[in-house]
C-alpha cells in the first residue's frame, strides 16, 4: 500500500495526489474589485464539512457586518504550514484610537499681552474616569498582512467530521476566506515599498498558498521568478533555495521534463557553492517528482539520484541522510517489481538503514524505524514465507506501540545535516531549517501516527492470514479492528492547522486503506466457504469505491474478481465465467502493474476449471488457455502459491489428454511442495485429497488410510465446506476397502450433512449420494 504515492517525501517536495477537476463543476473563480487576479480555487475530492470559525475578524468582514469587531488574533490560533510572513509588531507607542469615542478637544491658547477687557471665564477640565488615547496613523501593511494571515488561518482551522454534511456552504465560506487572504498580500506587493527580506518572505508565502490553493500557476511562477529575482540581487541564498524548490513543484504540474531541467541547473549550483543540506533537499525532491512519472527510465532515474544522495552522505558522515536515503532505495525497489532479484535488493538497502539506527541522531527518529520495520515485513510478504512474517509482524507492532512522542501531528520529521554549516539557514520554517540543537536539518512529511496504526491492522492481518481459520479467525478480527479504528480516529483539524487540499488527500487515503481492509476481509470469508457474509462485505465495499476519488485502477480489478469468485462459489458459473473472460482479466494484454498480471494470471486458472468438463460449450478453448500460461512462467515459478495452482491445474486437465502418471505424481509433488512452503493450508488440502483419490483409491494399506485422513483434518481446520465434504467421501471410500464399514458409514453421514448446507449450484444429489459440480 502506497502512502500517496510514495510512502515519505520531501516537504512540499511530492504533492499530495488530488482529485483531478470534475467536468461538470467549473471552478469557483472569487475576484476582487482591488485586485487584478481571479483566484481560481480548484475543486476538492473529500472536502470537509461543518465548519467551525474562531472569532476572527475576518468572519465579521466576510459577512459584512455594520460595525466590524476589531482585529484581535487568537491566542490559540496556529500559524498554516509552509513559509509564514514575518510582519514587524507595532511600537510599544502606537495604539489604535476607538472610533466611537470623541477626539481629544485643542487645549486653550495663553496670550502674552495685557488684555483691558474683562477676561472670559475659562472653564476648568473635568477629570474623566476613562482616559482618551490619542490617535495615530494606521499602518495599512501591517494591517493587511495581519488580516491575510488571519483569513487563511481562519480557512485551515476549520474543525470538520468525516460526514461531510452542508459542504458545499463550508467549500464557499472557505474558498472566499483563501482569495480574501491572497487579496490582501497581493495588494501589499503591489501598493507598498517593502524591505528585501520581508518582500522575499511574503512572495514566497503569496507563491506557496497560490500552488496550493489554487490553478493560477502562471501568477505563481511569475512571482517566484521575481522573488528570485530579488534574492540574487541581495544575495538571500536561503529564501532563492525555497523559491526554487516551489518553483519546481510548479512548473511540474505543467510540464514535467521542464521542471526536472529547471531542477538540475538548481542542483548544479548548489553543489558548486557546496551548500549540502540543499544539495539533499533538492535530490530528493527531484526523486519523488521521478516516482510520479510513470516510465521505467524515470524509475532508474530516481535510483541515480538516491545512489548520489548515499554517496556524498556517507562522505561527509551524515548518517541520517543516509538512512533516509537507503529505505527510500528499498522503497522504490519494492514499487518497481516483487521479484526475488527486486527483493532481495530492497532488504539489502533495509540492513544499510539498520546498522545506521542504532546512533544517537538516527535512534531519534520514530518515523524511519516504523517504516523500516514496515517494508522489511513487505519483503516477506511478498517472499510468502510466513514464519519470517511473523517474526517481522512483532517487530513492527514493536516499534508503534513504543512511546511517539516525537511524532509531530502532521507526520513531518527533520533530519540532520552535520556537514552544512549552521549560518546559511537562515529561514525558521523552511525546506532546510535548524532543529533544536541549531543543526541544518531537512523537513520531510509523512503520514500521521494515527493512520500509520491503522496500517499495521491491514499488515498484521497479511502475515497471519495463513493460520486464520487455525488460529481463532484472527486474521479476521484484525481486519475488523482496522476499519472500526478508522472510523473512532476520524480526520481532524484540530491539531494541525492544514489546506483544504492536504486534508481531501489524507481522507483518501484512508477511505482507500478502509477498502484494502475490506478486500482482504473478503478474501479471508471466501477462503473459508462463507459466502453469505463475503458478499455483504462486497457490497459494502462497492458502496465505499463508488464516491472514493483517485482510487487505485487495481481496487476495481480486485473487487470483480471478488465477484467471480463469490458467482463461482455459489454455483453461479455462466455469471462467473463471464466475468473472468472480461478484456481486464485478458492474458494475452499487458498487464500495468505486477498485481494485475497475477489478477490475470489467477482469471485464466478459475476459466480453466470452470471449462474443464468436456461437455461445457467452451472445452474446445482449453489447449489455448494453457498455452497462453507458458508466457507468464517466470512469474507463476517465483510465486508459491501460483506455482502451486498451476501444478494442481496441469495434473487435473486433459491437454487435449489426461497426463500420465509419472507426470501426474510429479505436478503434484510439485504443488505440495510450493503450498507447504508458502504455509498454504487450502492448497495442501487440495492437493492431498486428489492424490488420495488418483493413487490411492481401491488401494487397501495404512498409507492410503493416512493421505485421506490427513486431506480430512486440513479441510476441518481450514472450516472449508466443500472440501470438507469432499474429503470425507474419500476417507469413507478408503476404510470401506480396510473393511471399518461401520466407521465409513459414520464418516460419510457426516460429509452429507456438510454438503446439505452447501450452495444449490454446487453439487447435485443422486439416490441420496452428492456429487460435486
Amino acid at each position: 500500500m502506497d502512502y500517496p504515492p510514495g510512502m515519505m517525501n520531501v516537504m512540499n517536495g511530492m504533492p499530495p495526489p488530488r482529485r483531478p477537476n470534475d467536468p461538470n463543476r467549473s471552478s469557483p473563480n472569487y475576484a476582487n474589485q482591488y485586485s487584478s487576479a481571479d483566484y481560481r480555487i480548484r475543486q476538492m475530492g473529500f472536502p470537509p464539512n461543518d465548519y467551525r470559525p474562531a472569532p476572527y475578524a475576518a468572519m465579521n468582514i466576510m459577512n459584512q457586518q455594520t460595525h466590524p469587531t476589531p482585529f484581535r488574533p487568537s491566542p490559540t490560533a496556529q500559524r498554516p504550514s509552509g513559509v509564514a510572513v514575518l510582519i514587524p509588531g507595532p511600537s510599544p507607542s502606537h495604539s489604535f484610537r476607538n472610533p466611537s469615542l470623541p477626539l481629544p478637544s485643542r487645549p486653550p491658547t495663553h496670550s502674552t499681552q495685557r488684555s483691558t477687557s474683562t477676561p472670559t471665564p475659562v472653564p476648568r477640565p473635568i477629570a474623566s474616569a476613562h482616559p482618551v488615547p490619542q490617535s495615530y496613523p494606521i499602518d495599512h501593511q501591517l494591517l493587511l498582512l495581519s488580516l491575510a494571515e488571519d483569513y487563511l488561518g481562519t480557512a485551515h482551522g476549520q474543525a470538520f467530521d468525516a460526514n461531510f454534511k452542508d459542504r458545499e456552504n463550508s467549500l464557499q465560506l472557505y474558498y472566499k476566506l483563501v482569495a480574501a487572504g491572497l487579496t490582501c498580500m497581493e495588494a501589499v506587493l503591489k501598493r507598498f515599498k517593502l524591505q528585501p527580506q520581508m518582500e522575499a518572505n511574503l512572495r514566497l508565502r503569496y507563491a506557496s498558498v497560490l500552488y496550493e490553493e489554487t490553478e493560477n500557476m502562471m501568477e505563481a511562477e511569475q512571482c517566484l521568478s521575481d522573488g528570485i529575482k530579488l534574492c540574487d540581487r541581495y544575495r538571500f541564498f536561503d529564501f532563492k533555495y525555497n523559491m526554487e524548490h516551489l518553483l519546481a513543484q510548479v512548473l511540474f504540474k505543467g510540464s514535467p521534463r521542464a521542471s526536472l531541467k529547471f531542477l538540475d541547473g538548481v542542483i548544479k549550483d548548489a553543489e558548486a557553492y557546496q551548500h549540502a543540506a540543499w544539495l539533499y533537499a533538492l535530490r530528493f525532491l527531484k526523486v519523488s517528482l521521478l516516482l510520479q512519472l510513470p516510465s521505467h527510465q524515470d524509475t532508474l532515474s530516481a535510483f541515480t539520484q538516491l545512489r548520489s544522495i548515499s554517496a556524498r552522505a556517507d562522505q561527509a558522515s551524515d548518517k541520517a541522510v543516509l538512512a533516509v536515503a537507503s529505505v527510500l532505495e528499498a522503497l522504490v525497489h519494492l514499487r518497481q517489481s516483487s521479484s526475488a532479484e527486486t527483493i532481495e535488493q530492497a532488504q539489502r538497502a533495509i540492513a544499510l538503514a539498520r546498522s545506521l539506527q542504532h546512533g544517537s541522531v538516527t535512534g531519534q527518529l520514530a518515523q524511519l524505524a516504523v517504516l523500516t520495520n514496515i517494508l522489511d515485513l513487505s519483503c516477506s510478504l511478498q517472499q510468502f514465507d510466513p514464519v519470517q512474517s511473523v517474526i517481522k509482524m512483532q517487530a513492527m507492532q514493536a516499534s508503534l506501540e513504543s512511546p511517539h512522542h516525537g511524532w509531530s501531528a502532521d507526520g513531518s520529521f527533520l533530519v540532520a545535516v552535520s556537514s552544512q554549516n549552521a549560518s546559511q539557514t537562515s529561514t525558521g520554517n523552511g525546506v532546510v531549517r535548524k532543529d533544536s540543537k541549531g543543526l541544518p536539518s531537512i523537513l520531510f512529511s509523512w503520514a500521521p501516527w494515527t493512520d500509520v496504526y491503522a496500517l499495521g491492522y491491514l499488515l498484521s492481518s497479511l502475515s497471519i492470514a495463513h493460520r486464520n481459520t487455525s488460529d481463532g479467525l484472527r486474521s479476521e478480527q484484525m481486519l475488523k479492528e482496522g476499519i472500526r479504528y478508522l472510523d473512532r480516529n476520524p480526520v481532524k483539524a484540530d491539531s494541525v492547522l492544514e489546506s483544504i487540499s492536504a486534508t481531501a488527500s489524507r481522507n483518501t487515503w484512508r477511505r482507500t486503506l478502509e477498502c484494502f481492509l475490506r478486500l482482504h476481509l473478503v478474501f479471508a470469508l471466501c477462503t473459508r466457504t462463507a459466502w453469505a457474509p463475503a458478499q455483504e462485505q462486497l457490497q459494502k465495499l462497492q458502496e465505499n469505491t463508488i464516491s472514493a476519488p483517485d482510487k487505485p485502477d487495481i481496487l476495481d480489478r480486485l473487487i470483480l474478481y471478488l465477484d467471480g469468485i463469490i458467482n463461482q462459489g455459489t454455483g453461479h458459473l455462466s455469471t462467473a465465467l463471464s466475468i473472468f473472460q472480461r478484456p481486464c482479466f485478458s492474458i494475452t494484454t499487458k498487464p500495468t502493474s505486477p498485481a494485475h498480471t497475477d489478477l490475470c494470471i489467477l482469471s485464466t486458472f478459475n476459466t480453466i476449471l470452470i471449462i474443464r468438463p468436456p461437455n461445457h460449450p467452451s472445452h474446445h478453448t482449453l489447449p489455448a488457455l494453457l498455452s497462453s500460461l507458458h508466457a507468464h512462467l517466470p512469474r507463476i515459478t517465483s510465486t508459491k502459491p501460483l506455482l502451486s495452482a498451476y501444478n494442481i491445474i496441469l495434473a487435473t486437465t486433459p491437454n487435449p489428454y489426461p497426463p500420465t502418471i509419472v507426470r501426474t505424481k510429479q505436478y503434484l509433488q510439485a504443488a505440495l511442495q510450493a503450498a507447504k512452503s508458502a504455509g498454504n493450508n487450502q492448497l495442501t488440502c487440495v492437493t492431498l485429497n486428489f492424490m488420495s483419490y488418483k493413487f490411492f483409491k481401491g488401494v487397501v494399506g495404512e498409507q492410503a488410510e493416512k493421505s485421506a485422513r490427513a486431506s480430512e483434518n486440513l479441510a476441518r481446520k481450514g472450516m472449508d465446506a466443500l472440501w470438507r465434504s469432499v474429503s470425507s467421501g474419500v476417507v469413507a471410500e478408503t476404510l470401506e476397502m480396510a473393511g471399518k464399514g461401520d466407521e465409513a458409514e459414520r464418516v460419510r453421514f457426516v460429509g452429507r450433512e456438510i454438503a446439505r448446507g452447501l450452495p444449490e449450484g454446487v453439487c447435485r444429489w443422486d439416490d441420496g449420494d452428492v456429487e460435486m459440480s
